[in-house]
């Protein structure tokens, strides 16, 4: 079972210009590869991803003019990659990526896999 799209999801990131567009587009890919079987849902206004129906979301994307922020994602248990992301780390939980710096595609995936691997435990 793959991640079924959400057009409210569509609607998200279409309101926003299109080099944010293809930022968010490329960070939706990412968690959706990451997270395959994950339920698609707008929650707290911004894109969601629930592993089970009616459960809390393990991951939301948002964005805004200066950056894109990644929500939920567990702090890596790899202190290696832990440290490689500590320039995006704001807070429990919250990565900000900004938008004139290139995604950090690589590090996203692996942050990600870290973070589902933690949320199926």
């Amino acid at each position: 079972m793959t991640t079924q799209s959400d057009p409210r999801v569509d609607e998200y990131i279409a309101q926003f210009p299109e080099q944010i567009q293809e930022r968010l587009k490329m960070l939706r890919k990412i968690i959706r590869r990451t997270f395959p079987t994950a339920i698609e849902d707008i929650s707290y206004k911004m894109p969601a991803y629930r592993l089970q129906p009616g459960k809390r979301a393990v991951v939301f994307f948002s964005a805004f003019e200066k950056h894109i922020g990644v929500y939920a994602v567990l702090t890596p248990d790899d202190s290696k990659l832990y440290k490689q992301i500590e320039p995006y780390n704001t807070g429990t939980g919250t990565l900000r990526f900004y938008n004139d710096q290139p995604l950090p595609v690589v590090l996203i995936e692996q942050v990600l896999a870290n973070h589902y691997i933690q949320s199926i435990k």
